[in-house]
């Protein structure tokens, strides 16, 4: 009875697959990430597939079908962890995966690997077939858990690290998301391998994994600006809330809000595009003064703003309100006209102060920043 429930468990895994890769393909955001996403889950659904057919025709007469199969489930695995590989590293290193290089470095496992799952037939490297004609496992069938372990265990590793480091504080929850993600098919792979041989661990764990990765991704969508990449309005409103009850005894919660000067007058004149990549450098700047700090940011509306830091005293949000303003002024000197912002900020009172309060006097020290600069063009 212990097989047909196998054979059970992977079509509800195989449905599962299908199910998440017609969504994925069907989404109105359709983009290189999603299109990486969607080769994991196709993979993962094809991996189920496989390991169905291998129950079924367990004790089959024709031997070398137990062995074409494998070998498909082999490929399959190897083609699912690089898959995985590449789609993590896009996300977690974006600009080193861009590099042709490191790309083409990351490929030889695979490429050496699929050659000796070729060369199995004849070797029996990877795997083969017993004097009794079963399927059994080669000498370096080891080279295959390796490789896919290993792409696997680099983008577990970065993310993991990048979790603990305030420089990348605003993105902790996606790193460790895709740590776990990472961590949990090696242990699925390790327990098929020694301790539970004979199920289909590894296939249900990696169906678990793709569903993990699928609902995280849409729990980002939810919460994160796809122009900017920050936090959007609705995430700024829980984490106040959940913030404003954790503020360090020593230490001031500030509320920052930005404002691009003169951006309806830019998308007028330079065209909305134009605006976008305005939107885009001010979000730069932000994420390059803020981010390693472990301020949150978040964008508040069109062109405005929102960044939420615990500071000393007035002094240091006076401070990083000044460097906000440098690295833009220096990040947009290839523009063709100037880029400047207004920022109001205000200072959390712990005794009596409420949210939408301690928004809207952010907002008025804003409008106050923004007449200020006004009446100083006006006498120039």
């Amino acid at each position: 009875m212990i097989e047909p429930l196998f054979v059970e468990l992977l079509v509800f895994c195989l449905i599962i697959c299908v199910i998440l890769l017609v969504k994925i393909k069907s989404g109105v955001d359709y983009n290189p990430n999603a299109a990486m996403l969607a080769s994991i889950v196709g993979h993962a659904a094809v991996l189920n597939l496989i390991d169905c057919f291998c129950f079924i025709f367990y004790e089959s007469d024709y031997p070398i079908l137990n062995l074409f199969l494998n070998s498909a489930y082999f490929v399959t695995g190897l083609l699912l962890a690089y898959s995985w590989y590449r789609f993590a590293m896009s996300v977690l290193c974006k600009n080193l995966w861009k590099k042709k290089l490191v790309r083409s470095l990351s490929s030889i496992p695979l490429l050496v690997t699929l050659g000796l799952i070729v060369c199995s037939f004849w070797t029996g490297w990877l795997f083969g077939l017993d004097e009794d004609g079963q399927y059994c496992r080669g000498p370096y069938f080891f080279v295959q858990m390796a490789v896919c372990g290993f792409y696997l265990f680099v983008p577990c590793t970065i993310a993991l690290t990048k979790s603990f480091m305030k420089r990348y504080y605003p993105d902790r929850s996606l790193n460790m998301a895709f740590s776990i993600i990472g961590v949990f098919p090696l242990i699925m792979i390790i327990l098929q391998m020694y301790l539970l041989v004979g199920t289909p661990t590894i296939s249900i764990g990696l169906t678990i994994s793709v569903l993990i990765i699928y609902v995280n991704i849409q729990s980002q969508l939810i919460s994160i600006d796809p122009l900017t990449g920050l936090n959007n309005r609705h995430h700024l409103g829980r984490f106040l809330d959940t913030k404003i009850h954790n503020i360090r005894k020593d230490r001031k919660l500030f509320l920052f809000m930005i404002d691009i000067d003169k951006f309806k007058d830019i998308n007028e004149n330079f065209g909305r595009l134009q605006g976008d990549i305005v939107l885009q450098i001010v979000a730069s700047a932000l994420k390059s003064v803020c981010g390693h700090l472990g301020h949150f940011i978040a964008r508040y509306g069109a062109d405005d703003f929102a960044v939420v830091a615990e500071l000393d005293d007035f002094s240091d949000a006076l401070y990083l309100r000044r460097n906000i303003l440098m690295i833009l002024t220096k990040n947009s000197e290839h523009l063709k006209f100037p880029l400047r912002l207004s920022i109001g900020y205000t200072l959390w009172n712990r005794s009596n102060d409420s949210i939408p309060n301690y928004i809207s006097r952010a907002e008025k020290q804003l409008v106050a920043d923004k007449r200020s600069k006004s009446m100083e063009r006006a006498v120039t």
